[in-house]
């Protein structure tokens, strides 16, 4: 027993010098050796709104003691803050380092001033024993839209009103009717002046876009003095951040309106321009910018409105690129006929009517053009040809009435060896030129060539410029039928092919 108690004393002796050991070295530390941080720099500081600023301590390592050092700060909730350098070392080749916190006041603080402490934890190299110095900085809200004098008419005047019409009540009132007053003169000003300089001018452009922007002028000038005449109340900070980010998000929902109807105006006014909506430009193009137009103007002021009142969108943009990417993949091929029918419709190689010539020999006449696909009409086989879009804009195309409706055509002619090449050319030249339907103005009159000393033959090629593309197949006809005719009552032969053998006969 006696032993027990003598082996515990010893203990208890052992454990007091092993602490009081540890206190001795940690005072020796934290004395003597103790790094040193200096105050230089004002630690109470005024950051207006989107704003950012800096407060800086100088560590000093001040004893031939290495120290690995971390710093972090607590307080200052939802406010950006960053601390650099939060880790690093104090060393022989380093003996001092600058720490810098960055405080960043966001759109919509809830407070007017908050406070930081800032902790510096020292740990010697090579020991396990760390001790912390502990700063403190204050920030300060400033700027407009926050920190408001109470009880005035526009934020500047004082209430003249005596008692008990001097409350803050009856200046809300005033500042009101204040804003009601400087909306309607707004609103007069744009429906006598400037409306009535707008019809002076040739185009109706201005005219409606003065009607547009009228009306939310006036919602957006009311609700911002409402939203001012409310602050004058001094009403709590965090529900003056709420309502303004509520007022914000609702000027960008009304500036998409406005956005909106402008595009959609100066559309409309393009279109009339480029011949109405039964053009392919009116029917086609028209409705499909229209949606793009809504898509971009909606989703690019959402993201903004998202943006103004504090909320992050980097992570949306990133995965809608993404998402963008993968779709754009995925519908390579209806995507690129979706734009080669945009570049049909703007570049305009042929219209709704038109008759054109195709790479495959077809003749067709263009029924419409899509945004997938082009519908073509095949004037000699009688069918409808739908062709993607881009298969009609990689090939080459023949729009046979432009610049105008006349065609060119060739007629060949071959005659028998000996005939009357005079009486040929006169017949071929006569005929072509009487038929209604050959263009008779001074330069296009036919052309007789004598082109070739054939095998069986004395060829021959009419050149006519028929009126009409889609007369061209019967005018052709019709003047082969008469070049017969004619040839037959003047004796001229169109021979066939044929040959002579003479066969040599040895005796």
């Amino acid at each position: 027993m006696k032993y027990q108690r003598k082996h515990q004393r010893t203990s208890l002796l052992f454990l007091s010098i092993l602490i009081f050991s540890l206190l001795l070295s940690s005072i020796s530390i934290v004395g003597a050796s103790a790094p040193i941080i200096g105050d230089d720099d004002y630690y109470e500081k005024k950051i207006s709104i989107d704003s950012s600023d800096v407060f800086n301590w100088t560590v000093y390592k001040n004893s031939s003691t290495n120290y690995v050092v971390t710093v972090h700060a607590v307080g200052l909730e939802k406010w950006n803050q960053k601390i650099t350098p939060d880790y690093f070392v104090l060393d022989e080749t380093t003996p001092y380092t600058i720490v810098g916190l960055k405080v960043s006041i966001p759109s919509f603080p809830d407070k007017e001033k908050q406070n930081a402490t800032i902790f510096f934890s020292f740990r010697p190299i090579n020991q396990t024993n760390t001790f912390t110095i502990t700063k403190e900085a204050t920030v300060i809200v400033k700027g407009q839209g926050i920190i408001y004098d109470s009880n005035l008419i526009l934020g500047q005047y004082e209430n003249p009103f005596p008692a008990p019409l001097n409350t803050a009540i009856v200046t809300f009132v005033i500042n009101i009717l204040v804003w009601i007053l400087i909306a309607l003169v707004v609103y007069f000003f744009i429906k006598r002046i400037l409306i009535r300089i707008a019809k002076k001018t040739e185009t109706l452009l201005d005219d409606i876009l003065i009607e547009i922007i009228r009306r939310p002028i006036l919602f957006l000038i009311v609700l911002y003095g409402g939203v001012q005449s409310l602050f004058e109340m001094n009403i709590n900070l965090g529900l003056r951040a709420s309502i303004d980010q509520i007022t914000q998000f609702i000027f960008f929902i009304v500036g998409i309106y406005m956005a909106y109807r402008i595009f959609d105006e100066i559309l409309e006014e393009i279109t009339i321009r480029k011949g109405g909506k039964t053009t392919m430009f009116g029917a086609v193009l028209r409705p499909v910018l229209r949606k793009i137009g809504l898509s971009v103007i909606i989703i690019g002021g959402f993201i903004f409105a998202l943006s103004a009142i504090g909320i992050q969108v980097t992570a949306l943009l990133a995965g809608a690129g993404v998402l963008g990417l993968v779709v754009a993949f995925a519908a390579q091929d209806t995507l690129s006929n979706f734009f080669s029918g945009i570049h049909l419709l703007l570049d305009r190689p042929f219209k709704i009517g038109d008759v054109i010539f195709l790479d495959s020999g077809e003749y067709c006449r263009v029924e419409n053009v899509g945004m997938r696909s082009t519908k073509l009409y095949s004037i000699l086989e009688h069918e409808l040809i739908i062709l993607p879009n881009n298969a009609v804009a990689n090939q080459k195309i023949i729009n046979i009435v432009k610049p105008d409706a006349r065609i060119l055509k060739k007629i060949e002619v071959g005659v028998a060896y000996g005939s009357d090449l005079k009486k040929v050319e006169k017949i071929l030249y006569d005929t072509s030129k009487n038929h209604p339907n050959v263009v008779q103005e001074k330069g296009y009159e036919p052309r007789v060539r004598f082109t070739n000393f054939g095998e069986s033959s004395l060829d021959f090629l009419v050149y006519v410029w028929i009126d009409e593309v889609m007369n061209q197949w019967q005018v052709l006809s019709d003047i082969r039928m008469a070049i017969d005719t004619k040839f037959r009552m003047e004796g001229i032969t169109i021979p066939f092919p044929q040959r002579t053998v003479w066969l040599h006969k040895s005796k």
